[in-house]
């Protein structure tokens, strides 16, 4: 979690969090990387996908056809 947390700030995130399963250890270890060490240069892909394992989908995103989001045009009801 440490190194994902770099590798995220180094990437340009601002905000760096887990998800279900991240326990305290993970946000400490995550808060003492990001605080001890240096701001490095933006990871390529290939680093990235070295560090955390390959893409999930066919695309990386990095050629235009990886997921989309579809809207519905149906809004929720007030209460």
């Amino acid at each position: 979690m440490a190194d994902y947390a770099e590798m995220a700030r180094n990437c340009g995130a601002r905000i760096i969090g887990g998800c279900c399963g991240t326990m305290p250890e993970h946000l400490r270890a995550m808060r003492e990387a990001l605080e001890t060490r240096p701001r490095g240069p933006a990871p390529g892909l290939d680093q990235i996908a070295a560090a955390l394992g390959g893409f999930s989908s066919d695309s990386d995103g990095t050629d235009g056809a990886g997921p989309t989001r579809t809207r519905s045009s149906k809004r929720r009801a007030r209460s």
